[in-house]
């Protein structure tokens, strides 16, 4: 009867296996899970491969794009693409199921309408017992809430809408996007009030992560980056999503082998004029080669003169941080290359970013 979606990348395994124990637990068996992997680690990967082995409800779909930004609504997309049911849900890996989940759908499923339900947050103690023998009815949530990313709607009126806008990268928007244009779509919103969905504790995001560089990619203000675009879509009742063709599409295997043997190669220094120039002129007019980039960290931008003139107000050429780089070169990608065959890494000492892309 349905098809349940999970996107997932680099999360725990035990976390997953928790999820994935209380579908094992579902009254009814008339379900398959469409799990896809969207560029986790090689390890994590054989990991995850191991342990959905050992449900005969699942299939897994590994997606070898480490090298892409986080895009939870391609990873879905592609997700809904797989299913094979009439009906699809939405999950998520931190996700309890009530033993009687599956025969809900089967109660609610309506070609015309699409499903939100409520959720309740496990407290860190609670979710605990998830590792042992528990019941479902013994779980008690420490609040509940509406806002959040489950749905179950026709797979029909995904493949009309033509699913997650692909728009939104890392997280914040997609899912109210998504109600929005199945509305629009003329399909009818129904909220459930059965407490059947648990969340599984875990430290919550920080904001703050979006303002310093790491080894995982992150923009500033891309939360309301992606709000933007949501109301965009809203206010002028678009239903598919602009600029989207495809819908879950992922560059083939032998066409990503083309990034390792670049046509031109580069190296831009934290300037801010090269990294303007560069990334709005020259970038643009290469198009026809594979280009290899390595954004790096001028030895000068950390020297003490540079410092001391910087205080002194005597600095001719502006350099910016690593973090600006990282977020002009993200931008610039969310914008204008997301659906390219491109590859981003960022070294572990933080001074430089090697960005690969076929134009």
């Amino acid at each position: 009867m349905v098809s349940i979606i999970y996107a997932n990348r680099d999360r725990d395994v035990k976390r997953i296996r928790n999820s994935l124990e209380s579908l094992r637990r579902q009254s009814s068996t008339d379900f398959e899970v469409v799990f896809v992997d969207y560029g986790s680690g090689n390890i994590l990967v054989d990991n995850y491969r191991e342990l959905l082995a050992a449900y005969d409800f699942a299939r897994f779909f590994p997606l070898e794009v480490s090298g892409l930004l986080w895009n939870k609504s391609r990873a879905l997309n592609y997700g809904i693409n797989k299913a094979s049911r009439a009906s699809v849900f939405i999950a998520d890996v931190d996700l309890i199921f009530h033993p009687e989940s599956i025969k809900l759908f089967g109660k609610l499923a309506n070609p015309r309408k699409f499903f939100l339900f409520q959720l309740g947050y496990l407290g860190q103690k609670e979710s605990k017992k998830l590792s042992h023998t528990y019941r479902f009815e013994e779980l008690h949530p420490a609040r509940h809430g509406k806002v959040n990313g489950m749905v179950l709607a026709p797979r029909k009126a995904l493949l009309e809408v033509n699913g997650l806008d692909e728009f939104f990268h890392f997280y914040g928007a997609e899912d109210e996007d998504l109600f929005a244009r199945l509305e629009i779509a003329g399909y009818q919103r129904e909220e459930s009030t059965a407490a059947f969905f648990y969340h599984n504790w875990h430290q919550s995001f920080s904001g703050s992560e979006d303002e310093l560089l790491t080894g995982n990619p992150r923009v500033k203000n891309i939360t309301r980056l992606n709000q933007r675009h949501f109301l965009r879509n809203r206010e002028r009742k678009i239903i598919k999503p602009k600029r989207q063709t495809g819908m879950g599409e992922i560059i083939p295997k032998q066409e990503r082998e083309l990034l390792k043997k670049p046509t031109l190669c580069f190296r831009i220094p934290n300037i801010l004029a090269q990294m303007e120039h560069f990334l709005r002129e020259e970038l643009p007019s290469c198009k026809g080669e594979v280009i290899k980039v390595d954004f790096v960290e001028d030895a000068y931008f950390g020297s003490l003169k540079h410092k001391v003139k910087k205080i002194l107000g005597r600095q001719s050429q502006p350099y910016i941080s690593m973090k600006e780089v990282n977020d002009m070169l993200l931008k610039q990608i969310l914008f204008c290359y997301r659906d390219h065959n491109y590859s981003l890494q960022i070294s572990e000492d933080l001074k430089s970013i090697q960005f690969r892309i076929q134009l």
